[in-house]
């Protein structure tokens, strides 16, 4: 073989691997850049602070709220229900007639039921009252009936009357007002009524 013609033969071989080279080199730089990419697509969003955040659904603190608030004050309508109508009786409250300081005094309570109707003896019939300061009550609540028909406290409980005798004592002249809530029933040939009257008593002690 000449001289030139190995020195072309030489030269072609080096430029042959030079191509070579330089396509492994960007082969490498491919792989690399497409790993890189990988890394930022799987890698999770930094933190801020290096505390975990987790996002809170929109209302979930209020949730239950409306089972926990107080119930719902009754209506005027059912309020009206449960008193005494003139139809069905009369409801009294009898103020002491005499009330003088330091000398117990007798306040009277009396349901007369209207005709067609009675007391239902066999109602829980229940009186509590609210001293107010300087008066001395004998007794907050009173009872009477249920299922015994027990008069209880009650000076008298049948079908035609229920009245209850309330004892006080007040401590000095003046005025006072002693107020609870009076729970009863009457009855018709038909159906039976719970009431529940405000009641206010009145005491003009001399």
């Amino acid at each position: 073989m000449s001289y030139p013609r190995a020195i072309s033969l030489k030269f072609a071989i080096i430029c042959g691997m030079s191509r070579l080279a330089l396509l492994a080199l960007c082969v490498a730089a491919a792989c690399s850049k497409s790993a890189g990419n990988q890394d930022k697509v799987s890698s999770p969003p930094p933190s801020s602070g290096g505390q975990d955040v987790i996002a809170v659904p929109q209302g979930g603190p209020t949730m239950g709220r409306t089972q926990d608030s107080a119930p719902a004050k009754p209506s005027a309508a059912d309020a009206d229900r449960s008193r005494l109508k003139p139809e069905e009786g009369k409801l009294a409250i009898d103020p002491p007639a005499d009330a003088r300081a330091g000398t117990e005094a007798v306040a009277r309570i009396t349901v007369t039921p209207a005709a067609g109707y009675h007391v239902n003896t066999e109602y829980p019939t229940k009186l509590t009252l609210t001293s107010p300061d300087g008066v001395l009550l004998a007794k907050a609540e009173l009872v009477a009936g249920g299922r015994d028909k027990a008069k209880g406290d009650a000076d008298a409980l049948d079908e035609k009357q229920l009245a209850f005798a309330v004892r006080l004592t007040p401590a000095a002249s003046g005025s006072y007002t002693i107020n609870g809530s009076f729970k009863f029933a009457v009855c018709d040939a038909s159906q039976c009524l719970p009431k529940k009257e405000t009641i206010a008593i009145t005491v003009a002690a001399k």
